[in-house]
């Protein structure tokens, strides 16, 4: 009981008195300031990184715009306005104020090439393999659609897919410009045959950007089969845009390989204003081997393209070839061979003096072309162009490139009814070869009086 009373009679606590608000923010003042300075901190760094941001969206969202006004196509890069072409004749220098001048005198040729060399000297690092030359500071986005259709192509290619490959192929020299830099990084550092059919589609695009990649890209490759295979796909370029490219190629480069392959693609897509340019150049040659290399590749054109401009070059029929510059313009007739080039020659030779001729008489004999058949059947046989026999000699050894029945026929004609006896000696051995070559037309052949039709369309003129 007295414990209950003791417990029921002990005091109660007493309440704390409170403390004044104004003495505690006059003591505590300084722990609130704190609070206050991170939160001034964080909202000046939440205002930079959204000015940096807005900045960095107005810069990626005006660069292409500015590339693309270079052209006005929007699929060129920087590089290729470096390096385009600068047709034969304009007059155009690295100077626009410079005025233009006629396209035929030598000295403005001179001029041309002072220009393109200027130009080369001032870009010769652009040139080279540079992603940022040749495609700009690409990102991510714009090279993984490119990505997508290499592990496509690798894919199909493992898979002996044809009829994929073929499509990607497609899909990627339609991206153009675009798909480049992958495809050189591709065939740069791969040596299977996924890398070489990045290779091919380099050389389909041709554009100055992809024909500078796949030249440089060889250049730096070894020696070797992978080599060699480049190199074929490379002499396959025929984007007629990259021909200044080619040309730079063919003089600055020291690989006799880059070289073959620039001058391979040069041939097929020659015309009057590359060849305008070769002759120039060929014209201010700093070496000899230069010069030499230019006549080589004039030597080896067969674009019909080039058939006027290589008749100019060779002068007047009458006129003896004066430079290996000009030999190799007869050259270059031989080879494209159309019906104007065949006339040409055989009137060159006609005209040419006892003992000057040797050259062009060669030179028709090694006449080939499909189209240059019926023009050659017609000078075996005998026309107004070809009286004289060494124009009819000339064109019945080359008719020794054509084993065919009608070839056959009229040779068997003119051993039987010739009385020159340089022609009919000439289409005697001719039809030998041809019997060697190829034994199953002597067999298939008529007999002589069968070829009386032939003579009809064809009268020999004795």
């Amino acid at each position: 009981m007295d414990t209950k009373r003791r417990q029921k009679k002990k005091p109660k606590p007493q309440a704390a008195t409170p403390t004044p608000k104004g003495s505690f923010l006059k003591r505590e003042w300084p722990l609130l300031l704190f609070p206050a300075l991170v939160l001034a901190a964080l909202a000046m760094l939440y205002l930079t990184n959204q000015s940096l941001q807005e900045r960095l969206a107005r810069t990626t969202n005006t660069q292409p715009e500015a590339t693309h006004a270079d052209d006005g196509t929007g699929d060129a890069s920087p590089d290729d306005a470096q390096i385009s072409p600068i047709p034969a004749g304009s007059g155009d220098t690295a100077d626009a104020t410079t005025p233009a001048q006629p396209p035929t005198a030598t000295s403005d040729r001179a001029d041309r090439i002072d220009a393109i060399r200027t130009m080369r000297s001032r870009n010769a690092d652009a040139r080279r393999l540079d992603p940022d030359s040749l495609m700009g500071a690409a990102t991510s986005q714009e090279r993984e659609p490119v990505a997508v259709l290499l592990g496509a192509l690798r894919h199909a290619v493992d898979t002996k897919d044809h009829a994929r490959i073929k499509q990607i192929m497609r899909d990627l020299v339609a991206m153009g410009d675009d798909a480049v830099m992958p495809l050189a990084e591709l065939v740069s550092s791969g040596r299977d045959e996924t890398a070489l059919w990045a290779a091919d589609a380099l050389a389909r695009i041709g554009t100055p950007a992809a024909t500078t990649a796949l030249l440089d890209t060889l250049e730096l490759v070894k020696d070797g089969f992978y080599k060699e295979q480049l190199a074929k796909r490379a002499s396959n370029i025929s984007n007629h845009d990259s021909w200044p490219t080619l040309l730079d190629a063919l003089q600055d480069s020291k690989d006799p390989t880059v070289q073959r392959a620039a001058a391979s693609s040069l041939s097929g897509m020659a015309d009057t204003p590359v060849v305008d340019e070769i002759v120039a150049r060929y014209d201010t040659a700093a070496t000899p081997e230069e010069a030499a290399r230019l006549a080589q590749v004039v030597s080896n054109i067969d674009s019909p393209g080039a058939s006027e401009s290589l008749r100019s070059l060779a002068g007047d029929v009458a006129s003896v070839p004066q430079d290996p510059l000009q030999q190799a313009a007869l050259d270059a007739l031989a080879k494209i061979g159309d019906p104007q080039s065949v006339s040409y020659l055989l009137q060159k030779l006609e005209a040419s003096a006892p003992g000057e001729n040797s050259y062009v008489y060669n030179t028709v004999t090694t006449i080939e072309q499909p189209q240059a058949h019926a023009a050659l059947l017609y000078a075996a046989a005998g026309n107004k162009e070809v009286s004289a026999e060494q124009g009819r000699t000339a064109a019945i050894y080359a008719l020794g490139n054509y084993p065919s029945e009608e070839t056959y026929r009229l040779l068997q004609q003119i051993v039987a009814a010739e009385d020159n006896t340089a022609v009919a000696t000439a289409a005697l051995r001719t039809l030998e070869n041809i019997e060697k070559r190829e034994p199953a037309i002597a067999e298939k052949t008529t007999s002589k009086a069968d070829t009386t039709s032939l003579l009809i369309s064809h009268p020999l003129q004795k």
